[in-house]
């Protein structure tokens, strides 16, 4: 909610809606998509009697949305002011990502009504975050929709795949989905204007998200499709192909450099749009990007700042590559972590050494019976000890730094007193970070199964 603060909140709060609620994603895949959109069908040469609109409306292909965030568009409290029973309405063209704005309210308030304060210019807020071109006709957005069906993706094909949905309920069979996955960079023709329409979704679904800088030719760009049979009525012209493509998410990876002549490929933006997810795309396409720099010249793969949802999706793909390296065949409780294992998971999977802890971590507490009061005490010294590390070292590197002399007894006794935590906090903390470790992997291991 912007700056009310000349009149009572109490009189408007029927004005003021939560962003999260009343923002609306759709994407259309033909003019069928949007005929309860228009209040005068004829426009688009439909019949205009109840049944056959009701008909044609319930085809929308992919459900609509809402936002995971709206802060970075409407602030911390994500809360619009001026409208009652407000809907906004963003659409996009499902392959071209061509982007519709618009607004559908009971009421607006009036400068005159709240003492000169301005309901919020929703559509201006929105179009101002994005760096692209938006339209606010409906009819002007819809005339292009004719394009979608001769779109082709930018950039390499890396794989085309089935997945069998399950059905909903118990009237529905079983559905088979096909996607296919490209690969493009900065340099295939009309992917940077693409880029630029596809980045839109980043502010509402990726916390704290910011766009790339493109320019940079490090970025490879993985962007995952669904192939849908093709159903638009409004074609008159012979069908190029018997399906049209539908966005479904992407991923950036920026190739750092690494000493002497290697990549250091880094997952920087990862999203998968909501009507999308909990049918395995996720995994699939991460596999995809290990696949891809699976080789000689890649030291491993990193994340930039992963969310809690990608960590999991990360820990449990991670988990199975896993239980296909040597080390896995003799892990037992009493194993203890080396680095040989770390080189194994990063010469054959590309696995960094800080994610193959976590994943050693994980599927020695699958082994470990934690009603075994020796054993399970064991397992936790072992994660406690790792987390303390950074603490022990700190003080020990104090320590040395006064054998060796190069620091005075008052800097000694001064760096002491700064770094040292007393002994029952640093317990308690250990506990209490434990204690969300344990819970976090025991997720990880219901989903192994």
């Amino acid at each position: 909610m912007n700056d009310i603060m000349s009149f009572e909140f109490n009189a408007f709060e029927n004005y003021v809606t939560d962003s999260n609620e009343c923002v609306r994603f759709k994407l259309v895949t033909c003019i069928d998509d949007l005929i309860e959109d228009f209040d005068d069908t004829k426009v688009l040469g439909h019949k205009q009697d109840g049944e056959s609109k009701k008909l044609v409306s319930s085809s929308c292909r992919i459900a609509p949305f809402k936002p995971d965030m709206t802060y970075q568009f409407f602030g911390e409290n994500e809360n619009i002011f001026g409208y009652k029973d407000l809907t906004v309405k963003v659409y996009y063209s499902c392959a071209q990502l061509n982007i519709y704005l618009c607004l559908k309210y009971a009421d607006r308030l009036t400068k005159q009504q709240t003492d000169g304060i301005e309901p919020d210019d929703v559509l201006k807020i929105i179009a101002s975050k994005y760096e692209t071109k938006v339209c606010y006709n409906l009819n002007e957005f819809s005339a292009n929709l004719s394009k979608e069906q001769s779109f082709m993706p930018y950039g390499e094909l890396m794989e085309e795949f089935e997945i069998e949905t399950k059905p909903t309920d118990d009237h529905q069979q079983a559905q088979k989905r096909h996607f296919c996955l490209f690969k493009a960079n900065n340099s295939v023709p009309g992917f940077v204007a693409y880029h630029e329409r596809m980045q839109t979704f980043l502010m509402w679904f990726i916390e704290g998200a910011s766009y790339i800088e493109i320019d940079d030719d490090h970025w490879d760009f993985f962007v995952l499709y669904e192939k849908l049979p093709f159903i638009g009525s409004q074609s008159s012209k012979p069908l190029l192909k018997e399906y049209q493509y539908c966005f479904v998410g992407y991923s950036t990876v920026y190739r750092y450099y690494a000493y002497p002549q290697n990549v250091r490929p880094r997952i920087s933006q990862f999203l998968i749009l909501p009507s999308f997810q909990r049918i395995g795309l996720g995994s699939k396409l991460l596999a995809s990007i290990y696949t891809n720099y699976n080789n000689k010249s890649i030291v491993d793969i990193t994340v930039e700042d992963p969310s809690d949802d990608f960590q999991r999706m990360r820990d449990i793909y991670d988990c199975k590559l896993s239980i296909q390296l040597n080390w896995y065949k003799t892990l037992a409780p009493n194993t203890v972590w080396s680095n040989e294992m770390a080189r194994e998971a990063q010469m054959k999977f590309k696995l960094n050494p800080k994610q193959t802890r976590r994943v050693f971590e994980i599927l020695k507490l699958k082994l470990t019976n934690r009603n075994d009061p020796e054993q399970y005490r064991q397992y936790r010294m072992g994660i406690k000890q790792r987390l303390n590390a950074p603490y022990k070292k700190q003080i020990n590197d104090i320590e040395r730094l006064r054998q060796r002399k190069a620091i005075s007894e008052t800097n000694y006794t001064l760096l002491m007193k700064t770094n040292q935590i007393p002994r029952e906090y640093r317990i308690k903390n250990l506990n209490k970070q434990y204690e969300e470790i344990e819970s976090e992997y025991l997720q990880i291991i219901e989903k192994l199964g």
